[in-house]
């Protein structure tokens, strides 16, 4: 009974021994580094004295041509910010936002929509990827809560591309998008 209790301690041991070696081979020897193409850092890291890049991330969102993440240099502004999205929309608050106020790393810029402006070139619709809420609200069984689902549904997955896409807002029902699609453009 000795011996097979030896062996199983010998085999745990054996055991033991190579789940130790295979977690530190992962230490000594980085499995990805055996890649002959090494992926881009996405900010370079500068050498020397200086600890930071001299570039920031910024998240630009809101009424912008082209809302996402930009790299700016540190000591931008709003401003810097908003243009490199692309520039405001024509339907842009900017009164609302102080565009000379400086920007930090990791900050989010929102740029709201002017709830009172509309498309002069649409025909009297109403564009639902710049309507404000007012205007939203001006829609045919749209009213406040719906108009916020519709701007939020815009702010978190960009903007529609067709009218159809509407009918993703939750209270949109086919029933109360066939009552806006004549009214409604893009």
């Amino acid at each position: 009974m000795g011996t097979d209790g030896d062996k199983r301690r010998a085999i745990l041991l054996c055991l033991g021994i190579a789940f130790i070696l295979i977690g530190l081979s992962f230490f000594v020897l980085d499995p990805l580094s055996l890649r002959t193409e090494k992926p881009v850092p996405a900010v370079e890291v500068s050498e020397g004295k200086e600890e930071s890049s001299g570039r920031i991330l910024v998240y630009v969102v809101g009424a912008v041509k082209n809302p996402g993440v930009y790299e700016i240099p540190e000591g931008s502004h709003y401003f810097d910010a908003v243009k490199a999205a692309g520039d405001v929309l024509p339907y842009a608050d900017v009164n609302a936002v102080n565009m000379a106020e400086p920007v930090t790393e990791s900050m989010k810029i929102y740029i709201p929509l002017d709830p009172y402006m509309k498309d002069p070139g649409a025909a009297g619709l109403v564009n639902i990827n710049t309507a404000g809420k007012k205007e939203l609200e001006s829609l045919p069984g749209i009213g406040q809560v719906t108009a916020e689902k519709i701007i939020a549904y815009r702010e978190e997955h960009g903007n529609f591309s067709s009218k159809e896409d509407l009918k993703l807002v939750p209270s949109i029902s086919d029933g109360k998008f066939k009552k806006l699609a004549d009214k409604i453009t893009l």
